[in-house]
């Protein structure tokens, strides 16, 4: 079993408003306050980074901001708001998953679909936000199967996927929650939505961390107090990274990362086997990485091979802790043991925007190929291995992010066909799962990637 990380994320986006963002209140639960962070501004040029800088205590505070930058263009969506788990028991069970559901923003909706991967139906959706529109975008799934979702509108939400992890806030002694797309509970009134923390207005990224290794009680290795970064812009031309406590949404570190910005901040992330954060901005660039340690952080340009305007878009980090950046014909993979990039040779007849994408247990990446179908490279040899279209991919519209699930299947969400293709890789059989609303999910939506990064356990 592979034992470095790969989680992806990613999409498109163009806010140009103002958006207001209220603060917390989850049934009885209030926010918890922000107690102060160590914020380290360490910028570095090129591949290796430097730890000059200085480490200052500052109080971290998440405040709506407007942005005014904005990007336009007629062959793609952006991911606006008009437009439209996986437990992993990883005690001595030797990683075998307990359950599995895929977690879809159903993003002009407001909402996030539960989706059982195993019986493909809809267990749960849920409110994302106390915004009017509160925009949700990217999902990342922790080893508890508990999904963080950020709302474009500006804020991130943690909704529990056990029900024993959810929260009688009325002391009814019973848990009210949402069984499907029929009874959406208003906001605060879903007992599995655990918190809500308020993030500046066109935040993206999400990618948990896979937590603290421990020994159990029964000699089994786990993993506990997992944390969750994410990001957002500043307004001022640069990003934000947040590092927040999981089980209540408490900001414990921020750094911030200079000229970071292509008016979204860091577009993607993820993390890799040591937690560190990974991400890139849109639409040129550059790759980032925030280190969990020391929130020192390396600033790292993205080559552009096809002189696009959209060399960055896509994102993931695979088994063995390669940066991977998707843009319009071009998939590249930035390696930081030799701090080098590697260009995928891909076939002229591949002209499509490289999106949401994930590795699998075989180390084959699955790429959101808009508008062609899915792209599927070898991350070893970053080389091509085949494009699956419309004739596969029955109602093909409009592809936007890959997740693999338990069972090794790879789902692509179709924003515009309101739904998933699900493929199975050896024999190409294809379902579809419909029923949702201009799904824009492209980040890891199972929890797949965190799965790999904690790799095999012991016990």
């Amino acid at each position: 079993m592979r034992t470095l990380a790969f989680a992806s994320v990613l999409c498109l986006a163009c806010h140009a408003a103002q958006s207001s963002s209220s603060g917390l209140s989850v049934g009885s639960a209030t926010e918890p306050p922000r107690p102060p962070a160590a914020t380290t501004e360490v910028e570095t040029t090129g591949a290796e980074a430097t730890t000059s800088g200085t480490t200052s205590a500052a109080t971290t505070e998440a405040v709506t901001s407007s942005t005014s930058a904005s990007a336009t263009t007629a062959a793609v969506k952006f991911d606006l708001g008009a437009q439209p788990d996986l437990g992993v028991p990883v005690g001595c069970q030797g990683g075998d998953l307990e359950f599995s559901f895929i977690w879809i923003a159903n993003s002009p909706e407001g909402t996030v679909s539960k989706i059982d991967t195993k019986t493909r139906t809809e267990v749960g959706r849920y409110r994302t936000g106390p915004e009017p529109g509160p925009d949700p975008s990217r999902t990342s799934v922790n080893l508890r199967g508990d999904v963080a979702v950020v709302n474009r509108a500006g804020s991130i939400t943690k909704i529990a996927a056990r029900s024993a992890d959810c929260v009688d806030h009325d002391g009814s002694g019973t848990i009210e929650t949402s069984s499907g797309a029929g009874n959406v509970l208003p906001w605060g009134q879903d007992e599995c939505v655990v918190w809500n923390t308020p993030l500046r207005f066109a935040s993206r990224p999400a990618a948990w961390t896979s937590g603290t290794p421990t020994i159990d009680g029964d000699g089994c290795m786990t993993h506990v107090e997992p944390e969750v970064w994410t990001s957002a812009p500043d307004a001022l031309g640069n990003a934000t990274v947040y590092l927040l406590r999981g089980v209540d949404g408490t900001i414990v570190g921020s750094t911030t990362l200079p000229g970071v910005d292509g008016g979204f901040g860091v577009y993607g992330g993820a993390v890799d086997a040591n937690n560190d954060f990974w991400g890139a901005a849109w639409s040129t660039g550059p790759l980032v990485r925030v280190r969990h340690d020391d929130l020192s952080h390396e600033i790292i340009a993205v080559p552009d091979p096809k002189q696009s305007f959209f060399t960055v878009y896509g994102f993931t980090v695979d088994h063995a802790g390669r940066a991977w950046v998707g843009g319009q014909g071009s998939l590249q993979r930035y390696d930081p043991s030799t701090a080098s990039w590697t260009s995928v040779a891909l076939p002229p007849e591949y002209t499509s925007l490289s999106r949401g994408m994930q590795e699998d247990a075989h180390g084959h990446l699955w790429v959101a190929a808009l508008p062609q179908g899915i792209l599927r490279v070898d991350t070893d040899s970053a080389s091509f291995v085949e494009l699956i279209d419309a004739t596969t991919l029955v109602n093909l519209k409009y592809p936007a992010g890959i997740s693999v699930d338990v069972d090794g299947q790879v789902w692509m969400v179709d924003t515009d066909a309101n739904g998933a293709h699900v493929l199975d890789p050896e024999t190409h059989a294809v379902e579809f799962v419909g029923g949702m609303v201009g799904p824009y999910t492209y980040s890891d939506m199972t929890g797949w990637a965190l799965k790999n990064v904690v790799g095999t356990p012991e016990g």
